[in-house]
């Protein structure tokens, strides 16, 4: 039987890189007055709310909206009102791009509120 020591390598290698990145993203996040990371994750899946301790609260949907005039995708699930990332290895290089675009854009939504709440998740219904 043939094992692919370099293919093993390979997925190891890029496994460390999104759990790198997915704890570069958290850790940015509980940087920035707002927002926050909903709970305890240690994966790749990371959801990020308006902090209900500050005010004047952040409208989260405002804020994808924001992020996607910059180039950033999220999708938009509730409840609560969450914007839902998926990190990967290819997130190498641009999470603190992504990250210092994302405190300017909080900084830009305070007390702005969207029409649109619509989801393309829901966590309960």
């Amino acid at each position: 039987m043939f094992f692919d020591f370099l293919g093993l390598f390979t997925v190891v290698e890029l496994t460390r890189q999104v759990l790198d990145n997915a704890d570069a993203f958290r850790a940015g996040v509980a940087e920035i007055d707002g927002i926050r990371v909903l709970g305890d994750g240690r994966f790749h899946l990371v959801a990020v709310a308006a902090d209900p301790a500050f005010e004047p609260e952040i409208d989260v949907f405002a804020l994808g909206d924001a992020l996607l005039a910059r180039g950033w995708f999220h999708d938009r699930q509730g409840p609560p009102d969450s914007l839902h990332s998926t990190i990967s290895n290819s997130n190498t290089g641009v999470i603190d791009d992504y990250l210092a675009d994302l405190a300017e854009c909080v900084a830009a939504v305070v007390g702005t509120r969207t029409d649109d709440r619509s989801t393309n998740y829901a966590t309960l219904e």
